[in-house]
């Protein structure tokens, strides 16, 4: 058995996780869903990782028990959380890698290939926004209650400052690209996975929240991750 913490992006909170939690446990494997504090934008990503740590740190699993899934732009966070805390495996799913030393922004402005044009600059806060980039492959019936578990988390300092880590975390990676994914480009994401993380990635056919539009399909993949 395997405990896993899913750590939420900027646009949607834990409740986001629902039917993948469900898909896990089903799979005989425990799982945490921590947040993040919403209001501390003016904190940096050591602080918010940290945030996780402490959630980790009291749920009463031993590291090597678990494995960390850091959704969109929590990826910014989860090599941090790693160097504190050292998981089995660090998942990036459809997620940003920071370099150490870079913040995000500089990323996107030395390639632009990271995100959609398209989907820069927009609020996933608006339906039509959301429907369009977000939720677009999910089924019909999922999406009142999809857009129910919108947040709107814009980490501006963590977002603009250089990455604090120094070095890489010695924890494994892995990277699921979500290859309808109408955010964070595909190409990118199998790029950076490959360029940075040194792996070859997994790949799911769903677009950005393959936790809500194909939940049992990324269940088996990460059930399948964990061995």
């Amino acid at each position: 058995m395997t405990a896993f913490c899913l750590i939420h992006g900027s646009g949607q909170g834990p409740e986001g996780w629902k039917l993948l939690v469900h898909e896990l446990e089903q799979r005989g494997h425990s799982v945490l869903t921590p947040a993040f504090h919403l209001d501390r934008t003016d904190e940096g990503a050591a602080w918010h990782a940290d945030t996780i740590v402490e959630a980790l740190k009291s749920s009463g699993h031993e590291p090597a028990d678990v494995v960390c899934v850091a959704h969109s732009a929590s990826g910014m966070y989860l090599p941090l959380v790693a160097e504190r805390w050292l998981p089995r495996r660090m998942v990036f799913l459809a997620a940003l890698i920071p370099r150490p030393g870079i913040s995000i922004i500089d990323q996107h402005r030395a390639d632009p290939s990271m995100f959609n044009p398209a989907w820069v600059g927009q609020n996933p806060i608006d339906d039509e926004v959301a429907l369009e980039f977000v939720f677009h492959d999910c089924p019909p019936i999922r999406l009142e209650w999809a857009l129910s578990t919108r947040i709107y988390f814009y980490a501006k300092r963590a977002i603009e400052e250089p990455c604090p880590l120094t070095t890489w975390p010695t924890v494994p990676a892995t990277y699921i690209v979500c290859a309808e994914d109408r955010t964070i480009t595909p190409a990118w994401q199998r790029k950076a996975s490959r360029e940075w993380l040194g792996v070859e990635p997994v790949e799911l056919p769903s677009g950005h929240c393959p936790h809500v539009s194909q939940p049992e399909v990324l269940a088996d993949a990460l059930d399948r991750i964990s061995k």
